[in-house]
């Protein structure tokens, strides 16, 4: 047991900052219903939407195709 300590104490890595971010787009959509303030944040943070599906199971089929859809219908705004 003792020797399973600093291995994982040398594989610990931080919390990667855009899963943080990516929560946030996701509790904007699921909680509030405010795709235009996610949009916003995702366009902010660079992030693409195969960021938000590989990194999520918490946002519906049906969630993700309305943001989808917003998102390239405010593209040349």
């Amino acid at each position: 047991m003792q020797e399973d300590v600093p291995n994982f104490i040398s594989n610990f890595k931080e919390e990667d900052p855009i899963n943080k971010i990516i929560f946030n787009i996701i509790s904007l959509i699921k909680t509030e219903h405010d795709y235009d303030l996610a949009i916003d944040l995702i366009k902010q943070n660079n992030i693409k939407l195969e960021d938000i599906v590989s990194r999520s199971v918490r946002l519906s089929l049906v969630d993700f195709i309305k943001l989808a859809d917003l998102m390239i219908s405010n593209k040349g705004k």
